[in-house]
């Protein structure tokens, strides 16, 4: 399998990343079609104005022998409308990570969670860096409005469940909650495997993720058993009790085929994995094929410091 990309921020001309971010698909971009977008001499896409192309997987530097692409960040790209983005939920494009330098006047509320203010406008959130605000995904525990029926999300598989609790070198208070909710969900793992052989809970695979989570300072949430969860640009959903959708912190072991165009590539402790906000990914083969599994979350001074924000 080759290397998608590697760890100065290089992707090679070879490599399957698709118009979601980082893909492990064969699906292949052949530039915008018309709309006014031309290529400069640095084979960045441009309008009319000189403006970077908004999303769509665009946002890449060609080098003068057209041998590598270097991506562009959403947060290096020019400047956006505050209205531009969709709503989370939304299949409109989301422009996470992208920059707006000021809120519409008529932001609906702002809330705070975990210690980080968060600003909405029709659904869209915005978080503050210094003098600039950044489109960013909903916080965990957002409940959507409307019933499961009115919104169509991807079910996700998983490498592994996990039915044993586990205990890690570093805990920060503010994540608490994942250590109780994975006492929950482990003894409720424990209890469907022993109900019904037939639920594989890959014992081996979790613990191999959890001692290389451990080693990289990740904290894992579980996932239950027997439970449905749902994933979308990012954004990681299961059904509550109420039969609506609830925005939860990405579970361990869950598979996705591609990231979202604002995920980073970075090394921890000589291991390249993938990030996206602070949820930490890595490529593995699953059945002989390659997928990204959610591998566990970053917090306090190791999340700033892979920070680019």
């Amino acid at each position: 399998m080759s290397v998608v990309s590697s760890s100065d921020g290089t992707v090679r001309a070879n490599s399957n990343v698709t118009k979601q971010g980082l893909g492990t698909s064969d699906g292949k971009d052949n530039g915008p079609a018309d709309g006014g977008y031309k290529k400069d001499q640095y084979g960045n896409y441009r309008d009319g104005s000189g403006n970077y192309r908004y999303g769509d997987g665009w946002g890449y530097r060609m080098d003068d022998h057209g041998r590598d692409l270097h991506r562009v960040h959403p947060w290096e790209r020019d400047y956006m409308p505050y209205n531009r983005p969709g709503s989370f939920y939304a299949y409109a494009p989301h422009y996470f990570g992208y920059r707006t330098s000021y809120l519409p006047s008529r932001y609906v509320t702002h809330i705070t969670r975990y210690g980080v203010t968060f600003y909405i406008y029709n659904d869209v959130y915005y978080r503050a860096y210094g003098n600039i605000f950044v489109v960013c995904r909903p916080p965990f525990g957002i409940v959507l409005d409307r019933a499961v029926r009115y919104y169509d999300f991807n079910r996700i598989r998983f490498a592994y469940y996990t039915n044993a609790y586990r205990v890690y070198d570093a805990m920060y208070d503010n994540i608490s909650y994942i250590a109780e909710q994975n006492r929950i969900i482990a003894r409720n793992n424990e209890v469907i495997a022993a109900q019904n052989a037939a639920i594989a809970l890959n014992s081996s695979r979790a613990l191999d993720a959890y001692t290389l989570a451990n080693r990289l300072g990740l904290v894992q949430s579980y996932a239950y058993a027997d439970r449905e969860y749902y994933y979308q640009d990012g954004v990681f959903y299961l059904i509550n009790g109420n039969g609506r959708y609830e925005v939860i912190v990405p579970p361990a072991g869950a598979l996705v085929d591609s990231l979202p165009d604002d995920y980073q590539t970075i090394v921890i402790s000589g291991i390249e994995v993938y990030k996206v906000d602070d949820t930490v990914y890595r490529l593995v083969l699953v059945d002989g094929h390659p997928c990204l599994e959610v591998l566990g979350q970053m917090y306090g001074s190791l999340a700033s410091r892979y920070s680019i924000y």
